[in-house]
């Protein structure tokens, strides 16, 4: 990049926790200890989005076509799968799920049909870029802990 849009530029090595909510009653999702569950993700900036825009369209052009939507569907949970850095899940039960933070359990769990509502948190929480660069003394400007489930 030419040093005059270094004023431009967002870091790319960011992340943020998004506070986990019980998707129906929107009441936080915290366990028996009483910690919230929350996931911690790099931003849609971040050098792993970038990576794995690279890596997809390299693999669609070797292919020579377009992707399928099913295609789709598994390539948006793989690139929230890179974009996980770490977890404390809660189950909508209140009890810790005991899940080690990996690239092939969040794929599943992001493609998991009835886990749709957190994979939509995860996409509206990164498509806010405050919950990664707030400015000094401000207010993000949507809620981490209110993210609609869609």
């Amino acid at each position: 990049m030419p040093a005059i849009f270094d004023t431009l530029a967002l870091p790319t090595d960011r992340s943020a926790k998004l506070l986990l909510v019980h998707p129906v009653t929107r009441a936080p999702l915290t366990d028996e200890a009483g910690e919230q569950g929350w996931i911690e993700l790099y931003s849609w900036e971040s050098e792993q989005a970038q990576a794995h825009r690279l890596a997809r369209d390299n693999a669609q052009r070797k292919l020579g076509r377009e992707f399928t939507a099913e295609e789709e569907w598994e390539d948006m949970g793989q690139m929230l799968a890179r974009l996980t850095k770490a977890w404390h899940l809660v189950g909508l039960d209140g009890r810790a799920i005991a899940a080690p933070c990996s690239f092939d359990l969040a794929t599943g769990a992001y493609n998991a049909t009835g886990l749709r509502w957190l994979r939509n948190a995860a996409i509206a929480f990164l498509n806010v870029s405050g919950n990664f660069f707030p400015l000094a003394g401000s207010t993000p400007s949507a809620p981490m802990a209110g993210t609609p489930s869609g």
